[in-house]
């Protein structure tokens, strides 16, 4: 503990004394020092059955992000000083590279380390050919000595345009094989606009919230699935996971590549959070509070810096979770195969969890319940990656840091405090063994042959397999294909026999008499992975017919492959076992979702068939339905569309209710311009249940006695219509009487008509509108380019206050692409909204010393903060984690919300989308997948646009969070918000 001196004002930040006596400095200088490795290591408290060795520390490595062991055992390991430099006043010269370990003796420990290549921030690597594949901002290049000197003389740049996130937390990272052949490489939160770099005139694949598939032998890619912030692993089975700063443990449903293939399915996220314990397991940390969170809290306490002593506690959940990693070696216990290790950077530690299956998914069940598998007393240990090695034992990455999160989301105050470049001359790589272990001879196999290679693909650690796999890909030895059909058919281990198949594919030698057999090996897990590579083949008789055996496979998973794999086939067949899924498993919303993605423009057969089979509809089936109908009408398809108006004419009247479903279901997905065919068409049933629906919706929407919410659905059923009809009602939904549910209804209705009148309903009842409401009134009136001049018209008359707007939303008219606007945007709202940040920052330190009222701030949270965050159950979880940012101290919140852009992590910049109906919305995305994208709008509302609607998306460069918020913060709301923040546990 420290206790503190009264010292003159000029010294107060200066010194500190510890208990001892001894002086030690506050600012700028650590205050407890790293330990170095021999008693770094003695911190580690790990799991009973555990030891810690270590592989390599400095001055063989220093700020290590990211390693990869080849096929001889070395070890390449990128290093990443870079890291936080951009905050130091005096930043470090020092660069990044990638250096190659050896172990010349063979003791377990690395003892030659050469600098392979020098590099500017390289965050990934990854072993191929002799050389190696290296992530750096904004490229990926390959690496390659050819000349025996251990220094790369070879340097492609492969790939091109991934973004940078300033902080360095969320770049590409995290390489690794695959059993399809191909590296899953982790983009982060950054994503990126990619392009081959040999090809500066092709078109940029965007991969933002998505991950890439790379193939090492050609140089193409093609999006997957992604999400998290840095880490991604692969079980044996090719299952993915991604972990973020808060959510460790995170699985990735399915691949992006199927919802591509049909652009009009609403897909989810295919992130699902796995992890039972929750984002608050109550970790359990051994390290000691960080030192300038201590120093923070007695400075406080002593009242010789402002601010409350509510931080310098040691917190007990996930607020620095990185490199999720499934255990795939031979080393440990049988019980830790398959388990999921994340490290806590924040904590230092290392979380463990068993992965239990759950449906068509996991669950990832906390392994350890009274302590951590591994926790170090060590402030400075920073476990931000591991590696499954030659070896079969867990080695783990730690860049042995002072500080590990983005410098600049510290207010400069505590910046102070610390180094930011506390460790940048350190490093460790510690292997995890179970004790008694003896090493063996590291292995040789780049020396194998093909022979010995495919013998590896039954090896029981998974890093033999993936390296044997990656080998038999990089030689392309066709000899190989006779011993890989005998693995493929006759290993009594199903791993094998998965892994020989892809090898077959991967030498471009795999035929349909082999993918027909493995369809009914004994394993689900094969079939599966049989069903993904017949999407390769012609539907043979001899396929088709496993095909229809497979759709009443007993195993749930192979089930919802083969809805997916079906996209690939075109004819009857397909279509038959299309139906027959949904109707055997459209309870489950995945399913539902891979036969919606499979059903292409098959949609109008496929709800035909159901549809007229009410006794054969299963639970779910109805979903299926309305999907159906939703997506023919938006993908406007003549055929379809006639296909699906003749369904729902056939309905009996006994199925009226399903009618009516079907049809406002269809109705709000049709684009306008194909309004007048559909009314040609659906002259009959059809067209007289929407009569109907209209004129129920019309008697609802004016029914005063009527409950709100019932009233706003029925006027947003009116948009079915014509603005003509609907205007009336509109203009009175809007009266000053109307309940806030009723009148935002309107507005968004009056936002889907392209009319000129539309601004001019809304105009005119903006003087009775609440804050809230005109919120949502100026997010109607933004959407359009005439709108938005009919906006500035009555900001120039005086009908509207410069004031009443939002002043993120000045902020986005006064940088307008359109010349015009901006100009007059810039004269009407001068200096709305403009406070230079840094003065209002220091305005508001007086709230850090008010007292503060909980009870007051959650109604603060409620109103200015519940659209973006979600706490106690109150909100919406679009924006950060506040239960996290918190434990950065009340002066970091306060600096976050009066000075957002002060630092943006990528997934929180405003976006500005334009539809190819020139419909403008602005806003954070939300939620995005392969087919739609989300925006989150500043009146805390939110549209989903399907991708193929979109005219262009950009990046404001903004936060979505607005500047201006001390306009509706006064010092002493602020402090009332702040103490609520501080009283959530």
């Amino acid at each position: 503990m420290y206790r503190l001196l009264l010292v003159p004002a000029a010294l107060l930040l200066a010194f500190a004394v510890a208990a001892d006596g001894q002086p030690f400095p506050v600012a700028g200088l650590p205050k407890l020092k790293p330990l170095e490795p021999a008693e770094a290591a003695k911190a580690f408290e790990a799991r009973p059955g555990f030891r810690v060795d270590l592989a390599a520390a400095e001055p063989l490595v220093r700020s290590p992000v990211a390693m990869d062991f080849d096929e001889n055992g070395r070890l390449y390991v990128a290093e990443f000083p870079e890291y936080n430099q951009y905050a130091s006043p005096t930043p470090s010269k020092a660069r990044g590279c990638v250096k190659l370990l050896e172990d010349t003796d063979g003791d377990g420990r690395f003892d030659r380390a050469t600098v392979f290549a020098e590099l500017d921030s390289p965050v990934a690597v990854a072993c191929w050919a002799g050389g190696v594949f290296v992530g750096v901002v904004p490229d990926l290049w390959y690496l390659k000595d050819t000349d025996g000197d251990g220094k790369a003389d070879v340097r492609r740049k492969v790939l091109t345009g991934f973004d940078r996130d300033k902080a360095g937390e969320a770049m590409l990272n995290s390489f690794r094989w695959g059993p399809d052949n191909r590296f899953h490489i982790a983009t982060g939160l950054a994503g990126g606009n990619l392009k081959p770099a040999d090809a500066p005139d092709a078109k940029a694949v965007l991969v933002r919230r998505q991950n890439i598939r790379f193939d090492p032998r050609t140089g193409g890619f093609e999006p997957t699935s992604g999400g998290g912030q840095h880490g991604l692993t692969l079980d044996d089975w090719g299952d993915t996971f991604v972990c973020d700063n808060s959510n460790p443990i995170e699985f990735l449903a399915y691949d992006a590549k199927y919802a591509a293939r049909n652009p009009y399915v609403v897909a989810p996220s295919p992130v699902v959070d796995v992890n039972a314990a929750g984002r608050y397991p109550q970790l359990r940390r051994i390290s000691p509070p960080e030192p300038w969170r201590e120093a923070r809290t007695r400075l406080r306490k002593d009242k010789l810096v402002p601010g409350s002593d509510e931080g310098g506690q040691p917190f007990g959940f996930f607020t620095g979770a990185t490199g999720v990693t499934v255990y795939r070696g031979d080393a440990f216990p049988p019980e830790f195969r398959s388990n999921i290790f994340v490290g806590e950077v924040a904590n230092n530690l290392v979380y463990r969890a068993r992965l239990e299956p759950k449906g068509l998914g996991w669950s990832a069940v906390r392994a350890d319940k009274d302590r951590e598998f591994l926790a170090s007393k060590d402030v400075w240990f920073r476990p931000v990656q591991f590696a499954n090695a030659p070896d079969g034992c867990l080695y783990v990455v730690d860049m042995y840091r002072e500080i590990i999160e983005g410098a600049a989301f510290l207010p400069p105050q505590l910046l102070a405090l610390v180094d930011v470049a506390g460790g940048i001359d350190r490093g460790r790589v510690w292997r995890v063994a179970p004790d008694g272990f003896a090493r063996p001879k590291p292995p040789q196999l780049g020396r194998a042959t093909t022979a010995e290679l495919v013998g590896l693909l039954a090896h029981p650690n998974g890093w033999h397999r993936d390296t044997a796999a990656r080998l038999l890909y990089e030689r392309q030895d066709r000899t190989a294909a006779p011993a890989l059909r005998a693995v493929a058919e006759g290993s009594a281990w199903p791993v094998a026999r998965m892994h020989a198949l892809h090898a077959l594919a991967g030498l471009g030698v795999l035929t349909a008499g082999e993918v027909v057999p493995a369809l009914g090996d004994p394993d689900p897990r094969v079939r599966v992975h049989a069903l993904r590579l017949a999407e390769g083949f012609g539907l043979s008789a001899g396929l088709s017919n496993k095909l229809q055996a497979l759709a009443a496979d007993p195993d749930p998973r192979v089930r919802y492959q083969l809805a997916f794999t079906l996209g690939a086939f075109r004819g009857e067949t397909a279509e038959t076992l299309l139906t027959a899924l949904a109707r055997r498993d459209a309870a489950d919303p995945w399913v539902r979702l891979a036969v919606l993605c499979s059903v292409g423009d098959r949609g109008g057969a496929v709800f035909s068939r159901l549809l007229r089979d009410a006794g054969g509809r299963g639970a779910g089936t109805t979903e299926v339905l309305l999907a159906l109908a939703a997506q023919t009408a938006a993908a406007n398809r003549p055929d379809e569309v006639a296909e699906v108006v003749k369904g729902i004419d056939a309905l009996p009247d006994a199925e009226r209710a399903l009618a009516r479903q079907l049809v406002q279901a269809f109705a709000s997905k049709l684009p306008p311009a194909a309004r007048p065919r559909f009314a040609g068409l659906a002259a009959g049933k059809t067209g007289a249940i929407l009569t109907d629906l209209l004129a129920d919706a019309a008697k609802t929407a004016a029914d005063e006695a009527a409950t709100p919410a019932a009233r706003a659905a029925a006027i947003r059923t009116l948009g079915l219509g014509s603005f003509a009809d609907a205007k009336a009602l509109l203009t009175a939904a809007l009266a000053v009487r109307q309940p806030p549910a009723v009148q935002l209804a309107a507005l968004e209705v009056l936002g889907r008509f392209d009319s000129p009148e539309v601004s001019a309903v809304v105009l005119a009842a903006w003087p009775g509108m609440s804050p809230p409401t005109r919120a949502s009134a100026a997010e109607t009136l933004l959407a359009r380019a005439a709108w938005v001049t009919a906006l500035l018209d009555a900001v120039e008359k005086g009908t509207v206050r410069p004031t009443d707007l939002d002043p993120a939303r000045v902020q986005l008219l006064q940088q307008s692409a359109d010349g015009p606007t901006r100009a007059r945007a810039a004269k009407l709202f001068a200096g709305v909204g403009l406070a230079r940040r840094a003065e209002v920052v220091a305005k508001y330190q007086r709230a850090l010393d008010l007292p503060g009222d909980a009870v007051k701030g959650k109604a603060v949270f409620r109103e200015t903060c519940a659209a973006c965050h979600k706490l106690e159950g109150v909100g919406e979880a679009v924006g950060p984690d506040l239960a996290s940012v918190k434990n950065r101290g009340s002066d970091a919140v306060l600096t976050n919300i009066l000075d957002p852009n002060r630092e943006v992590l990528p997934q929180y910049y405003s976006y500005l989308l334009v539809t190819d109906a020139d419909v403008t919305l602005t806003g954070m995305i939300a939620a995005e997948t392969a087919n739609t994208v989300t925006i989150r709008k500043a009146d805390g509302t939110s549209e989903t646009v399907q991708r193929v609607n979109i005219a262009s998306l950009r990046s404001t460069g903004l936060s979505a969070m607005p500047e201006g918020l001390e306009d509706k913060l006064g010092l002493q709301t602020a402090a009332d918000l702040l103490a609520y923040l501080r009283s959530i546990r």
